[in-house]
């Protein structure tokens, strides 16, 4: 057994770091959203508060 990360944590960090870059979820909520997505327990709920929690710190 190999110490990297599984294949769904590595696409998790990759499009979570994306949605940072673009704004569109919190950087301080990184590894909680790497986790709830690499699991498959993030619901349509959690991304519609993430996304109008982030959009709304950026314009304030």
């Amino acid at each position: 057994m190999t110490d990297e990360a599984a294949p769904s944590a590595k696409l998790a960090a990759l499009t979570v770091d994306r949605l940072i870059a673009s704004g569109l979820v919190r950087a301080d909520k990184r590894d909680t959203l790497i986790g709830k997505i690499a699991a498959g327990t993030m619901s349509g709920g959690d991304w519609k508060v993430e996304i109008e929690l982030a959009t709304a710190k950026a314009a304030g």
